[in-house]
């Protein structure tokens, strides 16, 4: 079997959005695969892959890589040819170009993309053409298309206090021997993309006469796994930005104490914001709104929720070192610019194109690879005070330096690459509704629960309703809104009033059951002319230990809605009766339209 240049002439992954989109949570990605081959093979099938996961590499414990998924979502777009019960044995022309459309929507609630040499957050959609060969020797032909995803966001930026930070260490030699003294102090620790970082930096008088002319200062990252043991938890610093401070004439060489103040260190490059939160934070919040424990969490909210629980906690720190001397560090945070501000800009992430292997793909063929991408981040630079220090900027060579060492640098030509912003695409407006009812005659128990996704936020609404045998309704709402940035806010209400009879029954109870028995009656006559958009409805009748239930299922589109509704009545042999009333729809809204709302 020859190399993938022999068979393949042409794999690729084609998006609608444009050769480097930006998406978000919600949305929908559509394509096309464009395959062309050199000569006729017989294909057994074309797949496709869209996956979105965070990764922990070379677990010290596990002696293995550690994942979250947050979605994988297979398809096979061309598995037997048409008219063919049997799959494979579909001879491929050569030198056509053929032409497979795919769709997949994008999950809400996935934290944006991130890479680095110890863990990763990556996106990415795969393509295979599986051939079989004479010997009935499996191929795999594969391409890959790395995706940034951005978590909607309102902006979020924590000042956080002055910091300060000191060292010492001995330089000389034997009789010369002296004790050099460095401070390090910030005046807040809170920073966005684009912002400059001004210290002050205090050097004893007691230094080396040429110690200005070897001061640095570095922008490093790290990656914690959440919940892991300390030990294997948190991977070494990677040397992000490094920016060589020059010495001025006004400082003294060789002796005396140095103190400079107002010192542009660096400014922060277009990076993922620092992880917000922490797995203990985020699951003290997964609790059953319900105080009485029997309306279970909806699965779009509860999949939302571990989505956004954090699995891999990503951490910033200043360096500033003197020489090989001294190495003084503040951690800082990195907050995140609004996805809304349309005067953000989309920049390439600072550390460059960044590999995106995976394991699985041992034994496959890359057409094209190996491939790279470079995620991109909201960005706005800020304009630097009057008085600042002359500074050369530079990056390390190589983006994985996890020591923190400035070594082999090399100066950076200024060379900003537009990247066109999120494009405009449809977004999916999401609402899921569960009642629950049960009533003995003496005592009727309501709980409907209503949830509504759209972009960048999910409100969750619970009420529950309580009718005793004296007719007293005590009425509780809680409702929590989960915003772009991922806070939560919670209020509640709660009333009580007299109703008529403590049998008392919601309106959309009373109009489910009445709705099932118009069902079962025309299912029976068959005779009722079906509305533009319902697809017949499923009734399904089933009786054990005494107990009736009947569920009935129906599904209507209209417009840009898809509705499917599900209704559970079940009369129980001690004469209760309770009632379940489960309905989902999605709407497509375009991005002006959902705005405006």
């Amino acid at each position: 079997m020859g190399s993938e240049n022999d068979i393949v002439s042409r794999f690729d992954i084609e998006l609608d959005a444009g050769p480097s989109p930006i998406f978000k949570g919600g949305e929908v990605i559509t394509g096309k695969l464009w395959i062309e081959l050199r000569k006729p093979i017989v294909i057994n099938a074309v797949k496709l892959q869209m996956k979105g996961r965070a990764a922990w590499l070379n677990d010290p414990l596990k002696k293995d890589d550690i994942e979250k998924v947050y979605f994988d979502q297979d398809f096979t777009l061309l598995e037997r040819p048409p008219g063919k019960p049997e799959p494979g044995h579909f001879t491929w022309i050569g030198d056509f170009t053929y032409s497979l459309p795919f769709e997949c929507p994008l999950p809400r609630g996935c934290p944006s993309s991130y890479e680095g040499p110890h863990a990763f957050i990556r996106y990415f959609i795969r393509a295979s053409v599986v051939q079989e060969d004479e010997h009935e020797k499996i191929h795999e032909y594969y391409v890959k298309k790395a995706l940034t995803l951005i978590a909607p966001s309102e902006g979020h930026l924590v000042a956080g206090e002055p910091a300060k930070t000191n060292d010492s260490a001995a330089f000389g030699k034997c009789c010369c021997k002296s004790k050099l003294n460095a401070e390090l102090s910030l005046p807040k620790t809170g920073y966005l993309p684009g912002d400059h970082v001004y210290g002050s930096l205090k050097v004893g008088n007691k230094h080396p006469k040429d110690i200005l002319s070897h001061m640095e200062a570095r922008l490093v990252d790290r990656v914690r796994r959440v919940g892991a043991p300390e030990i294997a938890a948190v991977s070494p610093y990677r040397t992000l930005l490094v920016r060589k401070l020059e010495p001025t004439s006004s400082l003294p060489k060789g002796k005396g104490e140095i103190e400079q103040n107002d010192l542009l260190l660096l400014t922060i490059p277009p990076v993922v914001a620092t992880t917000k939160g922490d797995a203990e934070d985020t699951a003290n919040n997964l609790q059953s709104l319900s105080p009485y424990g029997k309306l279970q969490e909806s699965p779009s909210t509860a999949t939302l929720r571990f989505r956004k629980i954090p699995f891999l906690k990503i951490e910033y720190a200043i360096q500033v070192t003197l020489g090989s001397h001294l190495l003084l560090e503040i951690p800082i945070e990195i907050g995140e610019h609004s996805t809304r501000d349309k005067s953000n800009t989309l920049e390439p992430f600072v550390a460059g194109p960044q590999a995106v292997e995976e394991t699985d793909e041992k034994g496959k063929i890359a057409v094209n690879g190996p491939f790279v991408y470079t995620p991109v981040y909201p960005y706005r630079e800020s304009k630097p005070i009057a008085h600042q220090t002359t500074v050369q900027t530079r990056l390390p060579e190589s983006a994985a330096t996890a020591n923190g060492h400035a070594d082999h640098l090399s100066p950076i030509a200024a060379s900003p690459r537009s990247v066109s912003p999120t494009h405009s695409e449809k977004a999916i407006l999401t609402t899921t509704r569960t009642i629950v009812t049960h009533s003995d005659g003496h005592e009727s128990k309501t709980m409907e629960e209503t949830v509504m996704e759209s972009e960048g936020e999910v409100v969750r609404k619970i009420e529950e309703s309580v009718v005793d045998e004296e007719g007293i309704q005590t009425h509780r709402t809680e409702t929590t809104t989960i915003d772009a940035s991922g806070n939560e806010t919670t209020s509640v209400e709660e009333t009580k009033t007299r109703v008529a009879e403590s049998a008392h029954l919601p309106e959309a109870i009373q109009e489910a059951r009445e709705k099932i028995e118009e069902l079962e009656e025309q299912i029976k006559n068959d005779s009722s002319p079906k509305e533009e958009g319902r697809q017949d409805p499923i009734v399904i009748h089933t009786q054990s230990d005494g107990d009736e239930t009947t569920v009935s299922t129906e599904v209507i589109e209209e417009g840009g809605t898809k509705l499917v509704k599900t209704v559970t009545v079940t009369k129980h042999a001690d004469g209760s009766e309770s009632t379940l009333i489960q309905e989902h729809s999605t709407t497509e809204i375009e991005e002006n339209e959902e705005k405006k709302q």
